[in-house]
């Protein structure tokens, strides 16, 4: 099956990505499945995620022909950081790596809000193809891209790692999670 990759344009494509984003939340997957085949954290509603596209789109897979969402990567940035109350913690985390003498300082970077590719379209380089339209669309305007994965979502961290990401810093939260934040240089470092 051919696939296309495009920036998030219509009510229906967003619509589509709470569609798919629903069918991967934690509490409704089996806990194997959760463990085999990853799971996506945040539930976004269609309000929040237009606000966000009119920033920057978010980029999402169709197949050839279909305007069905089968996989998507969203673009969030930074400052929607207080919608989120989940991702406060990785905040306080990354405020601290961008203080002066940290691995961020006087770098620019955005934050990937989640990935996700449903179940039937898996392992064909979906996020590869996703991660791929995240650098051509993003790298005039940031230095890095960054997102935070829980750490038992070992499908979701390996991928990453396959498509490019290196892990940044691990941290716990006050829940006793253990989170991975994880980032993709956007611009040759110098």
């Amino acid at each position: 099956m051919a696939y296309h990759v495009r920036a998030a344009s219509t009510e229906d494509d967003l619509r589509g990505i709470v569609a798919l984003q629903a069918a991967n939340l934690p509490h409704l997957i089996d806990p194997t499945e959760r463990r085999d085949q990853g799971f996506v954290t945040l539930q976004h509603t269609v309000e929040l995620l237009r606000e966000m596209n009119n920033v920057w789109p978010h980029l999402i897979a169709t197949p050839v022909g279909s305007g069905e969402v089968i996989a998507y990567a969203l673009v969030m940035d930074p400052r929607f950081r207080d919608r989120f109350a989940d991702l406060l913690p990785m905040f306080v985390q990354l405020d601290a790596l961008a203080c002066p003498g940290g691995v961020l300082a006087g770098r620019s970077y955005y934050i990937m809000g989640q990935l996700c590719v449903g179940k039937a379209h898996r392992g064909r380089g979906l996020v590869e193809c996703l991660y791929a339209a995240h650098r051509r669309q993003m790298a005039g305007a940031f230095d890095f891209m960054i997102t935070v994965i829980d750490a038992a979502n070992t499908r979701s961290v390996h991928a990453h790692e396959k498509s490019g990401c290196s892990v940044l810093h691990e941290y716990d939260s006050v829940d006793g999670r253990h989170w991975v934040i994880v980032s993709m240089a956007l611009q040759p470092m110098g």
